[in-house]
């Protein structure tokens, strides 16, 4: 697709040419107007220069509030309390979270969530996952993702099988928050979502408490206090749909890098050779194509004025393809190093899932591969896009798994 230099609002397009061409249609844009402002008034930093230096600026560049906005379209929607009360739990994620509040809580939430024995949970849920498709002839990659992703986070806070697609359908449309053109029914959905999973959730309290589970979910509630339990699960609403969409998108499209550079061949076996190559899928990827930012006080950046409150979009996916950072920014290159991508971000709101999400890749592409070498994409079943932008990938893969 010949992308012109001047077509900026493309970027914010979900068609399926657009998703095909993403990453050249972010390079001709990043070249000719790497910091610009897009039709709804947001600043747009797309260069790694830029990017890089607003997320370490935690000043003046905050996490997003939504409170405003949801007090704004509860009064479209005749004051819903709805949106009101989903604006209220979107305050306890992190990633909306500023200042010492975040601080405290991101230490809280960290020092439990990595108490988890990953190497046991992650391990199993590979071979769980190799086990359900070796007498299988094709598979969906996106669904394999999706099952992996939900047989992760269960272990780790002892959920049921039978909750796979609520969880699905949690997840998937509570990113909806994120899409701009986001319409008041939309935003309506998620609200509805967000307070289905505050009762999936209380409902699983009481289950943990009745079986007297070594439980995850009541170790931190009991620290952080009973009265505080609801802050407990909108922190559990925004680390469930991290853990979930984050990781199908990741895995879905390195599986499917790795089908396309079939010819670069990685020594999974090596721990150092496997860790490079993890890297390089991260900055390749980008599963998190854009993050929001809001400005907190009238300032300059620039060259540019920028008013407080006002929105800045922050071109993760662009930043990790910019030619002045990375030689032959467009290809995957398995060996890169260094490799100085961020694409989980940079500075204090550093991805909590970091970590988890490089060991979950450094254990399931090594097994993936070796029992699947010949895997391919389907040659009659055509891949589909989702309508996402924020989270740009397949809505559906089909491979052959021989």
């Amino acid at each position: 697709m010949q992308t012109s230099p001047m077509s900026a609002a493309s970027i914010w397009s979900s068609q399926t040419d657009i998703n095909q061409n993403y990453s050249e249609l972010l390079g001709n844009v990043r070249k000719s107007d790497p910091l610009h402002f897009n039709m709804f008034g947001d600043l747009v930093a797309m260069d790694y220069k830029s990017v890089k230096t607003i997320l370490s600026d935690s000043e003046n560049f905050q996490n997003f509030d939504f409170t405003e906005r949801f007090k704004v379209v509860s009064a479209i929607a005749n004051n819903d309390p709805g949106l009101l009360q989903f604006g209220e739990s979107l305050s306890h994620w992190l990633l909306f979270m500023n200042g010492a509040k975040h601080a405290e809580h991101r230490k809280f939430v960290n020092q439990k969530f990595y108490q988890a024995d990953y190497e046991t949970i992650t391990v199993r849920a590979i071979d769980e996952i190799i086990a359900s498709l070796k007498d299988r002839e094709e598979a969906d990659l996106v669904e394999v993702a999706r099952q992996f992703s939900f047989l992760i986070i269960s272990q780790i806070i002892n959920l049921q099988k039978s909750d796979f697609d609520f969880i699905q359908k949690f997840s998937y449309v509570i990113t909806l928050i994120f899409e701009k053109t986001l319409s008041v029914k939309a935003l309506l959905e998620c609200a509805d979502m967000s307070r289905q999973f505050h009762s999936y959730l209380s409902e699983t309290f009481t289950r943990h408490e009745s079986e007297v589970t070594n439980s995850l979910l009541l170790e931190m509630r009991e620290v952080m206090g009973h009265p505080r339990a609801s802050e407990l699960i909108g922190t559990w609403e925004f680390l469930v749909n991290a853990a979930t969409e984050t990781t199908t998108l990741l895995l879905t499209r390195s599986i499917a890098t790795l089908i396309e550079n079939r010819e670069k061949h990685v020594n999974w076996l090596a721990h150092n050779e496997c860790a490079i190559a993890v890297e390089e899928l991260i900055r390749y990827v980008s599963p998190v194509n854009w993050i929001p930012r809001q400005i907190k006080n009238d300032m300059e950046f620039e060259g540019l004025s920028l008013k407080k409150g006002k929105t800045v979009l922050l071109g993760l996916a662009s930043a990790n393809r910019d030619s002045s950072v990375f030689q032959n920014a467009d290809e995957f290159i398995p060996t890169r190093k260094p490799n100085p991508h961020i694409g989980f971000g940079f500075g204090i709101h550093h991805c909590l899932g970091a970590r988890l999400s490089r060991f979950e890749l450094q254990k399931f592409l090594p097994r993936f591969m070796a029992a699947f070498p010949n895997i391919h994409l389907h040659p009659s079943k055509t891949a589909e896009w989702d309508t996402k932008v924020f989270f740009r990938g397949y809505k559906r893969l089909p491979v052959l798994l021989k």
